[in-house]
């Protein structure tokens, strides 16, 4: 449903956004196009719509949910995927910078490891607003290397 609509706020913020990890997570694992598409859709609703004006938990609420899309796809492998479901996050945690939405995103960054961390370094690097929202995790040692350096050269000047 939400493929055919790309133009409708509540679709995507109201609906999907709110779907269950574990049903969410696989059905845009099988499919990558229509992945792709929902995921930009969605990012394309971070200011809200001419009827619809973003609220403060509705970002909140879209901004976990892409984290746990992101961790899903990590713990599948599914690089594609935590690459597309990490921009959108990022899209949304840098036009809203949610404390809530950060709490969850910080310790799931600061375990990544390996090829993981690899894709969300790439994609916080073209994210600078939202990587500095983690900048405090530059001199964690807790955390990956890549990690490290993505959010530090986003406080660079």
């Amino acid at each position: 449903m939400a493929g055919g609509h790309p133009e409708d706020y509540e679709i995507h913020v109201g609906v999907l956004a709110r779907l269950d990890i574990q049903q969410a997570g696989p059905a845009l694992e099988r499919d990558p196009a229509q992945a792709h598409s929902l995921l930009r859709a969605l990012a394309e609703h971070v200011d809200g719509d001419d009827t619809h004006m973003v609220q403060f938990g509705d970002a909140a609420a879209v901004v976990i949910w892409l984290r746990d899309i992101c961790a899903y796809a990590a713990d599948q492998c599914d690089w594609d995927l935590l690459e597309e479901a990490a921009h959108t996050m990022c899209t949304w945690d840098g036009a809203w910078d949610q404390w809530s939405a950060r709490a969850k995103i910080t310790p799931w960054l600061r375990a990544l490891e390996s090829e993981a961390a690899s894709v969300m370094a790439a994609v916080l690097r073209e994210h600078p607003e939202s990587a500095q929202h983690f900048s405090h995790l530059a001199d964690d040692r807790t955390a990956d290397p890549r990690i490290r350096h993505a959010v530090r050269t986003s406080t660079a000047p």
